[in-house]
């Protein structure tokens, strides 16, 4: 019978080449698993970073709209470019923008701006992403042919030494430096469709101091350029409803900030240097208002009566689609359109023309904060 070599036989090491083996394939899966980690963790490194980046840029494009100043970007011509420097958000991450005016020089009223912002993670040397948005910022023309605009009847029959003023002046107690980027001049004083219907002409001065090319629209109707009533109200910062007599308080944040969220704050008119002197509200009152006492400033768009009992004054614009009931001691100043009847009564109440008042309450207020054109205004550009 055939046999075996004794060398064949001979199992002598078998173990150790088994165990070798085995070694070997447990080194292949752990360095498997070892390369699958750090491409797992790779991965997502990279979704953080790329989900930091596209949150820093998003974020970075409504900084801008949140800091925006109409003074800054109204004064681009078109197709020129404003640089916004890096800002690092707290916790990491940053953006740089950059804001393009775009469209025509025309385009007084209707200004459209291209918003670019790169969004980048925290650390060196990783991913940007880079998203766009095209705004418009309007710039009403609601300023300034006139002290007043009347529907229909002015009453100086109250007593008094009443007057309407359509010689332009700057509110008392605001520094120049405030007033000086507006044009200054006289104009009219009354826009009234009739007037045989003011009671004593001699109150009112400007140049001239009559006019009547008042608008061929009925009573109550209220609009300009690009703008029904509807649309004004549809961008104020607060409804009062109908009913409510007091007056303006500011407020201000536990940190000292002006506190905007306040319905019955109007800003601080009468302070230069307070948090709240910059704020001009656009409040929308369902109803009638009757301001008892302080001062206020901003764009009041009013659905029935103004009732001003002094003293009382506000700066800024006030659209008021029935009667103004103004009663002194109190001051106005700033243009007004009263789409009834204005009735002067007790001590010396007085309206102003003041384009500084109400142009401020133009560009202070949200009227010219922009928005985005839609549909499709956001895109990502990489």
């Amino acid at each position: 019978m055939f046999r075996l070599p004794n060398r064949l036989k001979d199992e002598t090491g078998f173990a150790l080449a088994m165990a070798i083996f085995a070694l070997v394939l447990l080194a292949a899966i752990i360095a498997g698993g070892y390369f699958s980690a750090s491409q797992e963790y790779q991965i997502g490194r990279s979704m953080r970073t790329v989900t930091t980046s596209f949150y820093s840029g998003e974020s970075g494009i409504y900084e801008v709209l949140d800091d925006w100043d109409p003074r800054v970007y109204f004064a681009l011509a078109p197709g020129e470019t404003l640089s916004i420097a890096p800002t690092v958000f707290e916790g990491g991450g940053s953006y740089s923008a950059t804001v393009v005016r775009v469209g025509r020089a025309a385009d007084v009223e209707k200004r459209y701006f291209y918003i670019e912002a790169v969004g980048r993670p925290p650390g060196s040397g990783l991913g940007e992403r880079r998203q766009a948005m095209i705004v418009r910022a309007r710039y009403p023309d609601f300023c300034c042919d006139y002290a007043m605009r009347v529907y229909d009847i002015i009453d100086f029959s109250g007593g008094g030494q009443e007057r309407i003023y359509g010689t332009d002046r700057n509110p008392p107690g605001w520094p120049s430096s405030v007033c000086d980027e507006f044009s200054f001049g006289d104009t009219a004083g009354v826009f009234i469709r009739d007037p045989s219907a003011i009671t004593n002409p001699s109150l009112i001065v400007g140049s001239p101091p009559v006019v009547t090319d008042y608008p061929a629209v009925g009573e109550g109707v209220i609009f300009f350029p690009g703008y029904n009533w509807n649309d004004l109200v549809s961008l104020a910062d607060h409804d009062i409803p109908g009913g409510y007599t007091g007056n303006s308080t500011p407020s201000y944040h536990a940190n000292g900030e002006c506190d905007t969220s306040d319905p019955y704050n109007w800003g601080a008119p009468d302070s230069p240097g307070d948090p709240c002197f910059d704020y001009f509200p656009v409040i929308h009152v369902n109803g009638t208002i009757t301001i008892t006492n302080g001062s206020g400033q901003g764009i009041f768009l009013i659905e029935n009566e103004l009732h001003m009992i002094g003293p009382a004054d506000f700066f800024g614009i006030a659209l008021i689609r029935n009667d103004f009931v103004h009663q002194g001691p109190s001051a106005f100043y700033g243009m007004a359109w009263v789409a009834d009847d204005i009735e002067f009564q007790g001590t010396i109440p007085r309206v102003y023309l003041s384009r500084c008042a109400a142009e401020r309450a133009i560009l202070e207020s949200s009227l010219t904060s922009p928005r985005p054109v839609r549909p499709r205004s956001w895109v990502e550009l990489f």
